[in-house]
This record gives structure tokens, C-alpha cells and sequence, in this order.
């Protein structure tokens, strides 16, 4: 997998959290192929939110277990505010801890710490985080607005970026990301949002050309794990045929 997406120009992987053999299995390989890792510190409810040991487990294993050199962002969170599993400040709190925690361990000073949620939410709640992320990284799924077909993906994208990052422009002029977009290749259409094979890859390629210097392609390969979801989508959202 890893020699793939190197092959394919891919620099990055992301991994959400470091369970399921992230170090085990995903970092030799990356590291042989040249690939640098965003980590996920991964929050949920049911006690394993923000400075829980469901939480420091995964900073504990990021600060012995990554080599130093293989870290290129740590993502403190996905979507926790949306889900309504952190509050603002206390999520605050616990990514300068995650920060104090790297470096003290020795971890390059300019690896950047910060957490990510989508556009809405970002204009919600995100204005307490601008003075405690080090770079600025938003959710961007252009199949879930209706009104936005397969070949606008890009346009949508780059327009949602930019008005995201509006709301803390501090860390956004160090970097600005999307950290996870895609487009699924079958399910029900939403709207002008076709789901399928060419029209995943119309947007794929569209998203490329707009963002893919600054994007997260998400992912891989279909999770066949996820429940369907409303659009029946969620499963299908593995984008390698896409990408030849």
C-alpha cells in the first residue's frame, strides 16, 4: 500500500488514531517509502475525551513509539466539536498539553499541533482554538452540499478553505489544510452530488488541481467497516482507481 501512494507522488499519510497497527504495520513502511505520517490523537465520549487515558495512551504511544523524524503534523481531535464530545477550552487545553508533552519528549520544536472540525463548526466554536493551534486544518466533503456537482469538487473546496480559515487567521498564515476530502463512488446522488466511479473521479481530479498540495485525499480504500450512512456513501469513499 505504502509503495503505492509514494509511487503515485503522495508524500503523507494521516492516521487518525494509533491503534490498528499504526506502529506495528503503517510507520516501518512508510518510513521505508519515504513517507511522512500526521498522527491523530483520536477523542470520543464515554470518558475517552480530552485528557482521558483513552486520550493519553495514544500521546504516550505518539512520544516513545514515532520516530522523531517521521511526524509531519499532529491532529489533536477529528471532529470532536461537531460531535458534540469536546468543549471549546477544554479542547484547547489538552492540545497544548499534547505540545508541552512532544517536545518535552524531544520532538522537533516546529512540528505543528492542532486539531481539525469542519467549516460550520469552525465558525461556531473554533475562535477559542486560534491562540493554541500552531496551523489551521478543516473537514471539506463537497458531496454532502447538495448544489455542488463533481467537476465544481475543487472550486468548493478551495472557497471553503479560505472562508475557514477566516476565523483564525494567526495560524492559517503559518498553514492551511484540509484534512480529509473525497468523494464516493457509489450510493445514492444528493442532489447535483452524483456518487459513482467517473464522477468520483471528475472530483478527484478536480480536488487535485485546486487543493492537492494543501489536501488530505481520504481514502485509500473503501471502509467496508462503516455503517452505509444516509446516502449509502460512507463506505465507498476509496479513491485509488480514481487517481490513474
Amino acid at each position: 500500500m505504502t509503495s503505492k501512494i509514494s509511487e503515485l507522488g503522495f508524500t503523507t499519510i494521516r492516521s487518525y488514531s494509533t491503534d490498528c497497527g499504526v506502529f506495528e504495520n503503517v510507520v516501518p513502511e512508510c518510513q521505508k517509502h519515504g513517507l511522512k505520517v500526521i498522527y491523530g490523537i483520536f477523542l470520543e465520549a464515554g470518558g475517552k475525551g480530552t485528557f482521558s487515558q483513552h486520550a493519553e495512551d495514544q500521546l504516550n504511544a505518539i512520544k516513545d513509539k514515532a520516530p522523531k523524524d517521521s511526524v509531519a503534523m499532529v491532529i489533536v481531535g477529528n471532529e470532536c466539536m461537531s460531535n458534540n464530545n469536546c468543549q471549546p477550552a477544554e479542547l484547547a487545553s489538552y492540545i497544548d498539553h499534547v505540545r508541552n508533552v512532544l517536545r518535552g519528549a524531544g520532538f522537533p520544536q516546529d512540528i505543528a499541533i492542532t486539531t481539525t472540525e469542519t467549516v460550520g463548526t469552525w465558525e461556531q466554536k473554533g475562535a477559542a482554538l486560534c491562540d493554541h493551534i500552531d496551523v489551521f486544518a478543516v473537514q471539506v466533503q463537497p458531496y454532502f452540499t447538495q448544489s455542488i456537482s463533481p467537476d465544481h469538487a475543487g472550486d468548493f473546496a478551495a472557497e471553503q478553505l479560505e472562508q475557514a480559515a477566516k476565523v483564525c487567521p494567526g495560524p492559517a498564515s503559518k498553514g492551511k489544510f484540509i484534512s480529509e476530502i473525497g468523494w464516493p463512488s457509489a450510493g445514492s446522488a444528493n442532489g447535483k452530488a452524483v456518487a459513482g466511479v467517473s464522477e468520483q473521479k471528475t472530483a478527484m481530479q478536480k480536488i487535485q488541481e485546486k487543493v492537492g498540495a494543501k489536501a488530505c485525499l481520504f481514502s485509500y480504500q473503501n471502509d467496508e467497516w462503516k455503517p452505509p450512512g444516509v446516502f449509502n456513501v460512507e463506505q465507498n469513499f476509496g479513491i485509488l482507481k480514481a487517481l490513474f
